[in-house]
């Protein structure tokens, strides 16, 4: 028998599943906590990863305790998660400020400045949707794309943007969290609407144009790749043991249509 823990990152909260591998996946134990969404009159909508880590800590230790299972034995942890959210994060892997949620719809005349000028069609720039639909397939034509909250940052708040060492998403920003290493699936990269599809990576050439200073794009990873081991002081906070393999995990929309959190390969 194998045994992992997976954590399901919504929006109103947290859902924790440990499961019993074999022929079949047999669901063993379970916990959920919630945490809020800082809602704000101007169109932000924010979380705290400090609270993510809190209710993931919380429910991992209740899940696998509910399981009846040792923390020894679980050999793997993984992720479902809410996608197309901006966590800034700086060089030792902190949170530079709250996460921004897709919701967040504060950056309106980034959107403009950024896309909406000259010959448009459905209120984009022509040679900036044809040059997005050539390369990512899809194009940031919504004031919620991660793009532009992280043109906000840059415009409202310099002195976070010059912090920027890496942009997460959410799941991605736990990875970091566990196991020290700043990554992203291509799933959530796809959500990020600056991978290049054809040549599986960024595009600087797409940044550049929206903005992005490529330099502050993750290391990409396939959802079933393990990213690294969980790190000692993590370990103790998760009641899980050091070492315990993390993989990259998916995001919920790449994920529809399968039986739980597993993680797939968006």
């Amino acid at each position: 028998m194998k045994y992992a823990i997976t954590f399901d990152i919504g929006t109103t909260g947290v859902k924790t599943c440990v499961f019993e591998i074999s022929d079949t996946i047999k669901l063993l134990g379970s916990a959920s906590k919630g945490y809020p969404l800082y809602v704000f009159p101007d169109g932000g909508a924010e979380q705290d990863p400090d609270e993510w880590w809190e209710a993931v800590c919380d429910t991992s230790k209740k899940a696998v305790a509910d399981a009846g299972v040792s923390p020894d034995r679980i050999e793997g942890i993984s992720f479902c998660s809410q996608m197309q959210g901006l966590v800034l994060v700086d060089k030792d892997g902190n949170a530079i400020r709250r996460a921004f949620s897709y919701m967040d719809q504060r950056a309106r005349e980034e959107l403009k400045k950024g896309i909406a000028h000259g010959i448009q069609v459905a209120g984009a720039s022509v040679p900036i949707l044809l040059k997005s639909l050539a390369i990512t397939g899809a194009v940031a034509a919504s004031v919620k794309d991660p793009v532009w909250k992280y043109n906000w940052v840059k415009n409202h708040e310099p002195e976070n943007y010059k912090k920027i060492y890496k942009w997460l998403d959410v799941k991605e920003y736990l990875i970091a969290r566990m196991t020290g290493r700043c990554v992203m699936t291509r799933d959530s990269a796809f959500g990020a609407l600056l991978y290049d599809l054809k040549h599986d990576c960024w595009s600087e050439s797409l940044c550049k144009t929206l903005g992005v200073n490529p330099a502050h794009m993750p290391e990409l990873v396939r959802s079933t790749d393990v990213v690294g081991g969980l790190r000692e002081a993590q370990a103790k906070e998760l009641g899980l043991k050091a070492g315990t393999a993390v993989f990259g995990g998916g995001g919920d929309a790449s994920l529809i249509g399968g039986d739980g959190c597993c993680g797939g390969d968006g």
